[in-house]
């Protein structure tokens, strides 16, 4: 194998030789020398093969840059996420600021409440410990840290002017309408033999978001933090509970609306899964210009904007909306058996001339084209029996008008059998039979809203279209969107899991009212939607139909030639009946803001509606034998009902 191998390496050194003979060259050195010609040779190779290296050495290098590019290719940087809880650069801090605004219930920005809220709680114990930190200064963080003697002879002031870093003020020296009272006990309670703490008296602007907010400011009632503002204050890591002596902070603000009051609250993040807003050792002292507040302990604290709706208050409106209700549903139930009784047994004794004039005004006997009246004036109606009926078996039957305000009083009625079994149960039973009293009280609640926007529906038809009104079917269509309509809009709030227990706290944060409703602080969205938005845009509609219909009877009468005696108190009767039916009633929750005797004048009259609607239905069709007066309403729904015969 030896030669052989030999002769192979022979002969490949002449196919060098010849390959460089081939340039032009010939090699004439002995076998292992290597001549000017092997240099040349090795030049040749050379230029033939850099091209090459390059262009593979190029390649390689785009790869490993491409490579790098796509494993240094950063993903969408979700800052409100909670993490990073350590680093409190300037960087830092002004991106987990950004979350005060990102982070909403309405937005899509993924984010750790819990996680964010635990970041600044601890920025105070990360101020105290950086000894070269004394001040910070930021649009949304205002911060002062200093030394403090334990043995200090008088208490400390500091101002909290929100435009400024906090500063420490002299006793004697004009009083800031923010600021912050330390008594010198705080410090002489300290534990441990120290002569000097590290104090931190930090402004943080939270913003609009849901941080620091709390299950307690998700109601939907109009609590707020006021300004959107926390103090926050701490000495050293230590944890300062039950002072001998409570701080002193000062919130200056504007007075109040009536019906709202300021309550002192601190941050408790024991409470509940992300913390709450708790004042437990906090007094409120409310005065023209500003607030004080005094509590033992030192945390973050603030100044919340709530409702006046204390235990005593929320007593008296419930015994006020039970006595209605059920005073309603007495008149409601006389609505419903009086037409279920006089519906199939009209007609009887009736005098011709008084179904004569039942009909459209000014049509006698025999159908009557719409929009074709005759001029012929009809004798007045004799007057015998005890009481007559101004309609027939058949129009009273072929009327929708009665059957609308049946339904209504129908819808009604469960919602105020639905109300008062939701207030008198409370928070009893399981989470699934507060789950359905939440969801039953929400069904028959649109219901009523429902039937409410029906009946301005037809008010508009009978006296402001009048003609081309025919609805094949109409009653059924009206009945599949008053009970079906609602019946999907729980279904859909009742998916998302909304119903639950909800509460009302007085103003020192204490339970008044349980009952079955939305969740707290969980389907507040769902609650303005379905509830708030769907009655908002059904008053409206009932208010406009009103004020058109109120205008049409008020211009009637400067076309009449012949006014009638107390005619113009006939037009007010018939408006306020006209206005129970379309629920001019719920609309006084309008006025609660302006104080709370609008709370009571609503809570009375909202839960009479049942009455008004009796009232109105009584006197438009079951009149006395004293009665002569025609409804309007009645004559235009008669003529509704011949159009779509």
């Amino acid at each position: 194998m030896a030669p052989l191998s030999r002769k192979g390496e022979k002969e490949d050194t002449g196919s060098q030789s010849g390959g460089a003979a081939g340039w032009g060259q010939a090699s004439s050195a002995k076998p292992g020398a290597r001549g000017p010609d092997s240099c040349r040779t090795l030049v040749a190779w050379a230029r033939m093969a850099m091209p090459r290296a390059l262009g593979a050495l190029l390649l390689q290098l785009l790869l490993l840059l491409a490579l790098g590019q796509e494993n240094h290719i950063e993903e969408p940087r979700h800052s409100c996420l909670g993490d990073s809880l350590d680093e409190y650069g300037a960087f830092d801090l002004k991106d987990k600021a950004g979350c005060f605004t990102k982070c909403r219930q309405s937005e899509s920005e993924p984010c750790d409440v819990g996680n964010l809220q635990k970041y600044w709680l601890n920025y105070e114990a990360h101020l105290v410990e950086e000894t070269l930190t004394e001040k910070v200064n930021m649009s949304f963080l205002k911060a002062l840290v200093q030394n403090v003697s334990t043995s200090t002879a008088e208490d400390l002031y500091f101002s909290l002017k929100p435009s400024q870093v906090p500063r420490q003020v002299m006793k004697d020296e004009d009083k800031p309408p923010d600021r912050v009272r330390l008594p010198k006990s705080l410090f002489e309670s300290l534990p441990g033999n120290r002569s000097a703490v590290r104090l931190a008296i930090t402004v943080l602007d939270i913003g609009l978001g849901t941080l620091f907010k709390g299950p307690q400011l998700s109601l939907g009632d109009g609590s707020s933090v006021l300004n959107n503002r926390l103090v926050g204050l701490s000495v050293g890591r230590m944890h300062v509970t039950r002072l001998a002596e409570p701080l002193e902070i000062i919130f200056s603000h504007q007075r109040p609306p009536p019906n709202m009051t300021f309550t002192c609250v601190f941050w408790d993040a024991t409470k509940g899964p992300t913390g709450d807003w708790a004042s437990e050792g906090c007094s409120t002292e409310v005065g023209p210009e500003g607030t004080v507040c005094r509590c033992d302990h030192l945390t973050f604290f603030t100044l919340l904007l709530r409702p006046i709706l204390d235990q005593s208050t929320v007593q008296i409106l419930t015994r006020i909306s039970q006595a209605g209700c059920g005073v309603s549903m007495i008149f409601l139930a006389f609505t419903i058996v009086l037409y279920a009784v006089l519906s199939p047994g009209l007609g009887h004794g009736l005098h011709p001339q008084q179904a004569e004039r039942a009909l459209p005004a000014g049509c006698v006997a025999g159908p009557c084209e719409r929009g074709l009246e005759r001029q012929e004036k009809l004798p007045p109606a004799p007057q015998g029996g005890a009481w007559y009926l101004r309609l027939s078996r058949q129009r009273f039957k072929s009327e929708d008008a009665p059957k609308i305000h049946v339904a209504l009083s129908g819808s009604l009625f469960l919602l105020n059998l639905a109300f008062l079994i939701t207030v008198g149960s409370g928070s009893k039973g399981s989470d699934t039979a507060c789950w359905a009293r939440g969801a039953v009280y929400h069904y028959f609640l649109l219901c009523v809203f429902t039937w409410m926007g029906l009946e301005a529906f037809h008010l508009y038809l009978l006296a402001v279209r009048v003609f081309n009104t025919y609805f094949g079917h109409y009653f059924l269509k009206l009945s599949l969107v008053g009970w079906g309509l609602p019946a999907l809009m729980v279904i859909g709030t009742g998916s998302a899991n909304s119903y639950g227990l909800y509460t009302i706290r007085d103003r020192e944060n204490r339970t008044s009212l349980e009952l079955c409703w939305f969740r707290d602080g969980t389907a507040t969205y769902a609650l303005y939607i379905t509830v708030h938005g769907y009655f908002l845009i059904t008053f409206l509609f009932g208010m406009v139909v009103l004020a058109l219909v109120t205008w049409k009877i008020f211009t009637l009468s400067s076309v009449t030639a012949v006014k009638e005696r107390g005619q113009n108190r006939k037009k007010v009767l018939t408006l306020l009946g006209l206005s129970s039916l379309v629920g001019v009633t719920w609309g006084l929750v309008i006025l609660t803001p302006l104080g709370l005797s609008t709370v009571y004048i609503f809570a009375l009259f909202n839960s009479l509606q049942g009455v008004f609607i009796c009232c109105w239905f009584t006197v438009l069709y079951l009149p006395s034998q004293s009665t002569t007066v025609s409804s309007s309403t009645a004559r235009l729904d008669q003529a509704h009902s011949a159009s779509q015969e």
